[in-house]
C-alpha cells in the first residue's frame, strides 16, 4: 500500500508515502519547497474541511459550474491517496466543520443547487461507521457562519440569514452532554459571514469575513480586516489584531499549529489570495509564505507541521483539483 516513498531533503526532512512520487512545484526553493500531491477526485471549492489524525476530510462545496456537491472525500496524507466516503444527506455549501474525536460536526449552509437556500441542519459525521447522524438543528437557518468546539460546547456564530444577504450576530451554543437544546450566548460584535473560525487556548477567534453576500448589484460582499475573540468563561468578546488587509473565504483553510493561527489563501476585495498569514500567541499578523497560486476557498490541514492545501478556485468560480504540501513547522520525519 505504501509502495512509493516521496522524500525531500531540506532544512527539515520531509517524506510522504503515496501511490506516486510527489512533483516539486516550479519556483519552489530548496529550503521550503511546495510539493504536488495526488489530485482530488474532482475539482471543488467552498468545502467544509477537518483534519483528524493523518486524514483530511472534505465535505460538499461547489464543483465545476458552481454545482453544489454531496461528495465527501478523505485524503490520507501518509499514503498520498484519496478515498470516497458516504455522501452528505444533500448537496451543501457554505457550512463549516469541526473535529471532535472520531466525529466531525457540520452545521448550517446553503442546500441544493446554486444559489440554494439556508438551512438549520446539524450533522455529526461518524468516521468509524462512515455515516451521518442528525443532531439538534440550529434555532434558525444560517449559512456561512462559524463553527467551533470548546470543551463539550459546540458554538455556531454569525452567518447569513435566509435572504442570503443579511448578516446575523446570533451566537448559539449546544452542550453536547446536556439537554440537546441550543442556547444563546453573547452575540457577535460585528455581524458578518465567511470568516475563519478557530479555537485557541479555550477561546474562539473569528478572522476577517465579509459584510453582505448577494444583494450588492452583482458585486461581492465587503471583506473585513477585523478579528474578534470570544471567551466562554466570561461570555464576552474582545478585539484581536486586525488582519493586514480585508480578507474572507478562508473558512476551510484557517487552522492552528503549534499555538499559531494560519489563514491560507482566500479573497481580499475581489482578488484571490496566495498569502499565508500567521498569528502567534503574542504579537501581530505576519506573512509566513505564499501559495504556488492564488486560491479562493481552498481546504487545508496540518499533520506534524506539514501543511496540506487542497482545491479552491484559482480564478472566478472555477475550481481546481490540485493538492500541495509544504513543511511549515518542525515535525517528525516520516520513516
Amino acid at each position: 500500500m505504501r509502495a512509493t516513498t516521496m522524500c525531500l531533503v531540506a532544512a527539515a526532512a520531509l517524506c510522504v508515502y503515496g501511490a506516486r512520487p510527489a512533483r516539486a512545484q516550479q519556483g519552489a526553493t530548496a529550503a521550503a519547497p511546495w510539493q504536488t500531491l495526488e489530485e482530488m477526485p474532482e475539482a471543488r471549492w467552498e468545502m467544509a474541511s477537518a483534519m483528524v489524525g493523518g486524514t483530511l476530510y472534505l465535505f460538499g462545496g461547489y464543483g465545476a459550474g458552481v454545482q453544489s456537491s454531496r461528495h465527501v472525500d478523505a485524503f490520507e496524507v501518509e499514503d498520498n491517496a484519496w478515498r470516497r466516503l458516504a455522501e452528505l444527506p444533500s448537496a451543501i455549501t457554505h457550512m463549516n466543520a469541526v473535529a471532535d474525536g472520531r466525529s466531525v460536526w457540520l452545521a448550517g449552509g446553503f442546500k441544493d443547487g446554486y444559489p440554494g437556500h439556508a438551512i438549520d441542519e446539524v450533522w455529526r459525521y461518524d468516521i468509524d461507521d462512515d455515516r451521518f447522524v442528525a443532531a439538534p438543528p440550529l434555532p434558525e437557518p444560517r449559512a456561512g457562519g462559524g463553527l467551533a468546539l470548546v470543551g463539550r460546547s459546540l458554538h455556531y456564530i454569525g452567518g447569513l440569514m435566509s435572504d442570503r444577504d443579511t448578516d446575523s450576530s446570533d451566537h448559539w451554543v449546544l452542550d453536547l452532554e446536556g439537554s440537546g437544546n441550543w442556547t444563546n450566548a453573547a452575540p457577535m460584535p460585528a455581524p458578518r459571514n465567511q470568516f475563519g473560525t478557530i479555537s485557541r487556548d479555550g477561546r474562539i477567534y473569528l478572522t476577517g469575513g465579509q459584510l453582505g453576500h448577494d444583494s450588492r448589484n452583482g458585486k461581492p460582499g465587503v471583506d473585513q480586516m477585523r478579528v474578534d475573540i470570544y471567551d466562554p468563561l466570561t461570555d464576552s468578546w474582545s478585539a484581536g489584531p486586525d488582519l493586514p488587509r480585508p480578507h474572507s473565504h478562508a473558512e476551510g483553510s484557517t487552522l492552528l499549529s503549534a499555538g499559531r493561527i494560519f489563514v491560507i489563501g482566500g479573497r481580499s476585495e475581489t482578488r484571490n489570495e496566495s498569502t499565508i498569514w500567521v498569528l502567534p500567541r503574542e504579537g501581530e499578523w505576519s506573512l509566513f509564505a505564499e501559495l504556488p497560486q492564488s486560491l479562493t476557498a481552498p481546504a487545508a490541514g496540518m499533520l506534524d507541521g506539514l501543511l496540506v492545501v487542497a482545491g479552491g478556485a484559482p480564478s472566478g468560480s472555477t475550481p481546481h483539483a490540485m493538492v500541495w504540501a509544504r513543511r511549515v513547522e518542525p515535525g517528525r520525519d516520516y520513516p
